[in-house]
């Protein structure tokens, strides 16, 4: 037979972000509505061929996927944004939803997404000196991220076997379209991004054929400007 097991907020918060828990616990945040916030998408790319070459290591792997979701987990709050989910090895979040000022939104989710670009890669050095037997190239290996804002659908979305607080609209797929087509350390938002605060960075414009979007300027951030 199996004991009751007692979970309290400190433990649930180990399974999703702490601020859903708050959420949880309110009827009017948690149900469905309209909320304006900036999503973001990141991805390992040349993950899986790491994967292949460290086959009889696997908690190395391992040790290395915790390095990086503990820092996406401490830049992304840093910024005030509450964390969707781990996906493989990437991961999904969202920022605004304690705002109003788009222009903060905007900034808050850029600032993340350049420290955790440059946190990645003292990552990289550490782990492969730290948790790794064999000498390996970490040249193909790199941090990719792409980022929208707009109107999306977010709450408490219910099913008769599981429940979970996330958003969804063409929006999140637009980001996700983003971050599938950012290539090496690259960090990809949309013209509402641009508009509201491209004035701060330094940035390329680039012309992507996206799926299910045509032909689109999007925008390659490379740093802040002074």
């Amino acid at each position: 037979m199996i004991k009751d097991i007692d979970v309290g907020k400190d433990d649930l918060v180990k399974y999703f972000d702490s601020k859903i828990f708050d959420i949880l616990n309110d009827p009017e945040q948690r149900t469905l509505k309209n909320k304006y916030l900036s999503v973001v998408f990141w991805d390992i790319s040349g993950f899986a061929n790491l994967c292949n070459k460290l086959v009889d290591e696997p908690f190395a792997i391992t040790k290395l996927l915790k390095l990086y979701f503990q820092e996406a987990n401490d830049i992304i709050h840093r910024y005030d944004g509450i964390i969707d989910k781990f996906i493989g090895d990437g991961v999904m979040a969202y920022f605004g939803y304690s705002s109003n000022e788009k222009q903060e939104i905007a900034s808050h989710t850029i600032n993340a997404a350049l420290d955790l670009r440059e946190k990645f890669e003292d990552i990289k050095l550490y782990w492969s000196t730290k948790f790794v037997d064999k000498s390996i190239s970490l040249d193909d290996v790199y941090l990719k991220c792409g980022i929208h804002i707009g109107n999306v659908l977010f709450g408490l979305l219910e099913t008769k076997f599981r429940n979970q607080i996330t958003l969804v609209g063409t929006n999140v797929n637009f980001a996700s379209r983003l971050e599938g087509i950012a290539e090496k350390n690259q960090i990809i938002v949309s013209k509402e991004m641009i508009d509201l605060i491209g004035n701060r960075y330094y940035f390329d414009t680039i012309t992507h054929d996206i799926h299910a979007y045509g032909k689109t300027e999007v925008f390659n951030i490379k740093g802040k400007r002074e």
